[in-house]
């Protein structure tokens, strides 16, 4: 028999096309909901790794800081419109140059930021803290900052 090599490439792609599975709800929900990592393989590594499930306490944390980053800029917005100053160089040259500017890096900064934290959620800064805690205790420091911005409001 004669070895043909691109009749053999060509059976080889139809192969691995046919072999590829249809879009469905069952592969969304499967992909969603059923066959996540949700945690290390070995023992031993149960820190310093990638998951791909970080369960809903990062979840939800993560949507309060999101949610908090807003009512924030929000909160700048209003204070400024009142005659209050920014204090931080880059933000108050952002809100100088253009206001819409202003608001879409301070989303995607903070989005940015929370998204390679809650990507190294499993791992330690310095062998004692879990970055899942410095998302945690993110949630009260910008409760304490809206809070801020409440008190100076009120104040105004």
């Amino acid at each position: 028999m004669d070895y043909q090599p691109q009749e053999a490439d060509e059976m080889a792609i139809d192969l691995r096309l046919h072999d590829r599975r249809a879009p469905s709800l069952a592969t969304l929900h499967g992909a969603l909901f059923k066959s996540r990592r949700r945690s290390s393989r070995r023992e031993e590594d149960h820190i310093n790794n990638y998951l791909d499930w970080h369960g809903y306490k990062t979840l939800i944390a993560t949507l309060l800081i999101t949610l908090m980053c807003f009512a924030d800029a929000f909160l700048t917005t209003v204070l400024l419109s009142k005659g209050a100053v920014e204090v931080n160089i880059v933000m108050d040259w952002l809100i100088q140059k253009d206001l819409h500017i202003f608001t879409i890096v301070k989303m995607a900064v903070t989005g940015i930021a929370l998204l390679v934290l809650v990507m190294h959620s499993n791992f330690k800064i310095y062998k004692y803290i879990t970055v899942r805690y410095v998302i945690y205790a993110l949630i009260p420091i910008y409760t304490l900052l809206i809070l801020h911005e409440l008190n100076m409001l009120a104040n105004i």
